[in-house]
């Protein structure tokens, strides 16, 4: 039988909190965990790290590494780091202080571009103008530029906000937060916005109490209705400005505060699950079975019981994945 426990452990001479999973034999009352479910507990306490000292996660770096257009190894040799030490911070090791600082200066291309040409004696020539010229092509999509006497916006940024415990440790995708919302609409009829956004909400929190991740890396909040998504509204309008999804007025359903029409979606083509995960697809499939089918008041009062929920409606907070993820009481533990 699959238990769970509040617990601590120490990373870094420091202690951090986070939630132990184990078996326990129901004979023997014997205790015992597997390599999946140590993985799950080092990867909640090393989120926690990472967010403390601001450390880059994983995905980080595989999106810094592939920017730049090199491979792993490039990449430690520019770093001065051993031949297979970058690889294995984006297999999950934590750096040191030290290279987490290298890895964080890097993230820069002005600065990236200074540690191009200490190398360029250890680089081939072909390589080296290759490299530069790309870091030179970042450097000028990321310049404000003016056209027609009008300002507009650079096409590249490194300036997005680090993961944290608000977006389950993920960079927040906006491709996953659109092909989930096309999945539920391509697969339940009458979908309305208020159980859209549970489901999206018990497919994150599921996600990362299985897995120390969230799917689409969403903010929620709590409100009267239940947890949402943050930005749920300018992503809904995106998706429609994308042609993802039609919306309209219903013909006859009204708001019940003001009286004023029920806006619809319909989803314009099907899901794309080739984005996700096998888990992230797993949990999804586990979402839709379990709740999928549920009424929007049944859903709505559902999430009324969960403490995350509860704890944070009053005053419309924000929703820790950390800190309630473990605690869903709709659906259960093991996948």
């Amino acid at each position: 039988m699959l238990r769970q426990e509040a617990d601590k452990q120490t990373f870094r001479k420091e202690q951090f909190s986070f939630t132990r999973y184990y078996y326990e034999g129901r004979v023997t009352r014997q205790r015992f965990t597997t390599p999946a479910l140590d993985e799950l507990h080092d990867t909640q306490v090393h989120n926690q790290y990472r967010e403390k000292y601001q450390f880059m996660f994983p995905e980080q770096l595989v999106r810094m590494r592939e920017r730049y257009g090199l491979t792993a190894a490039r990449m430690a040799l520019l770093l001065d780091f051993g031949p297979n030490q970058y690889g294995n911070y984006e297999a999950g090791e934590v750096p040191s202080a030290s290279n987490a600082k290298i890895l964080r200066l890097a993230n820069d291309p002005t600065t990236f571009l200074g540690i191009v040409r200490d190398k360029r004696e250890e680089l081939r020539p072909t390589e080296y103008e290759k490299l530069r010229r790309h870091i030179d092509a970042l450097l000028d999509a990321q310049t404000p530029r003016r056209v027609a006497g009008l300002a507009v916006a650079p096409t590249f940024s490194v300036a997005e906000p680090d993961p944290d415990q608000y977006t389950g440790y993920v960079v927040p995708s906006p491709e996953k937060f659109a092909e989930l919302v096309l999945y539920f609409f391509g697969h339940l009829d009458n979908l309305f916005k208020v159980k859209l956004l549970k489901l999206l909400f018990y497919c994150d929190f599921q996600h990362y109490r299985l897995f120390g991740r969230a799917i689409t890396g969403q903010r929620y909040r709590a409100i009267q209705h239940g947890p949402v998504p943050q930005e749920y509204g300018q992503r809904l309008q995106e998706m429609v400005q994308q042609d993802l999804l039609q919306a309209s007025f219903h013909s006859s359903l009204v708001q019940s505060s003001d009286g004023s029409p029920v806006l619809v979606h319909k989803a314009t083509r099907a899901a794309r699950l080739e984005v996700f995960t096998d888990t992230e697809r797993q949990v999804i499939q586990q979402v839709f079975h379990r709740l999928g089918r549920k009424t929007r008041v049944e859903l709505e009062n559902l999430s009324h019981t969960e403490r995350a929920w509860q704890e944070n409606n009053a005053q419309h907070g924000r929703i820790s994945y950390q800190a309630y993820a473990f605690d869903l009481q709709s659906l259960p533990l093991g996948q």
